[in-house]
């Protein structure tokens, strides 16, 4: 692993958003509820009221957005959130990717609903295809929104998914080594276990993680854009309605980033690091798993038995060694 630096820093890195995961609400100046807050006393306890956003200090560590809210707070309790929503997104378009992938490899009639499907949906990036179907006034105002939007994120990955699928097999079949397993009399499972699965499932893997990072890089583009997995439109006091995030996720920051820059830097910027940060984490451990596993394959990493079956293996020779000690004493 040390001489891997890749997956190194995504291990650390993912055992710290692990950390931010599970243990967030007991971390040091962390406020659960991430409460909102209209104003704050002055120093002194004047009578002068200061409004949000507040920079960094002593009672907001990272500053606040526009509503009050602790960044520093919203940060580390939006990580179960945000982290949830885009493994949910990988998990799913894998879950159907791989089927797909794997028969267009066998079967015609799937290669080219693979291809009719890169064909349409690869044409432009994902962005705009989510930017021009979350604004149609149906799927705006549905009380389902959350599940039409991260129905139409896996359809517009689907293809591209399928595609590395289908591409790893077809590798795998035009090899002299599978050719040689057939002609052996191999049947489909010998041939998942000893050729595919063994050659497939670490680029799979690799890219599943890399694929969580670009998830992250695409929720955080639509975040711009003020479009959001799960929003609500609210009245304002005029009969125009605006639309809010009802989810705590990194992207809210990233809301008015062109205003917010100027005026209060600190609310897009550790918005903007935090998913920086995950993406670069991600995409670390996915070069760094197949970095691993091409390593291993060309033999320059030897795979240590499990720690128990080492200990175990250890105490049967020390007691057959004393058991043939004793039988020469005797």
């Amino acid at each position: 692993m040390r001489k891997i630096p890749s997956l190194l820093i995504g291990i650390i890195g993912c055992t710290m958003f692990a950390i931010f995961f599970f243990f967030g609400p007991y971390l040091p100046k962390v406020d659960k509820n991430v409460p909102t807050h209209s104003y704050v006393v002055g120093p002194e306890s004047n009578l002068d009221f200061i409004l949000p956003p507040y920079p960094p200090n002593k009672d907001f560590l990272l500053g606040s957005d526009k509503k009050g809210r602790d960044i520093y707070s919203a940060l580390i309790m939006g990580t179960r959130g945000t982290l949830t929503t885009v493994f949910s997104i990988s998990v799913l378009t894998f879950l159907i990717a791989i089927p797909l992938g794997v028969a267009a490899a066998h079967l015609s009639f799937f290669r080219y609903v693979l291809q009719g499907w890169n064909y349409l949906f690869s044409r432009l990036p994902v962005f705009f295809y989510v930017i021009i179907i979350s604004t149609i006034p149906f799927f705006i105002f549905s009380p389902h929104r959350a599940i039409w939007m991260i129905s139409f994120l896996i359809i517009f990955e689907l293809g591209k998914v399928g595609e590395v699928v289908y591409k790893s097999v077809k590798l795998i079949q035009n090899t002299t080594y599978y050719e040689a397993g057939i002609l052996t009399g191999s049947k489909p499972f010998g041939l998942w276990k000893r050729y595919y699965l063994p050659n497939c499932y670490p680029q799979w893997v690799a890219y599943f993680v890399q694929h969580i990072g670009s998830m992250l890089f695409l929720l955080g583009q639509l975040g711009i854009f003020g479009i959001f997995i799960s929003q609500s439109l609210s009245q304002q006091g005029s009969p125009a309605y605006s639309i809010d995030n009802t989810a705590l996720v990194w992207p809210m920051f990233l809301f008015d980033v062109l205003i917010d820059f100027d005026a209060f830097p600190w609310v897009p910027l550790f918005g903007s690091m935090f998913i920086t940060l995950s993406m670069f984490v991600f995409v670390s451990l996915g070069e760094g798993i197949l970095e691993y596993h091409l390593r291993k394959h060309r033999g320059l990493i030897v795979q240590r038995k499990p720690f128990l079956f080492r200990w175990r293996k250890q105490n049967q020779t020390l007691f057959s060694e004393e058991k043939r000690s004793e039988t020469k004493i005797s």
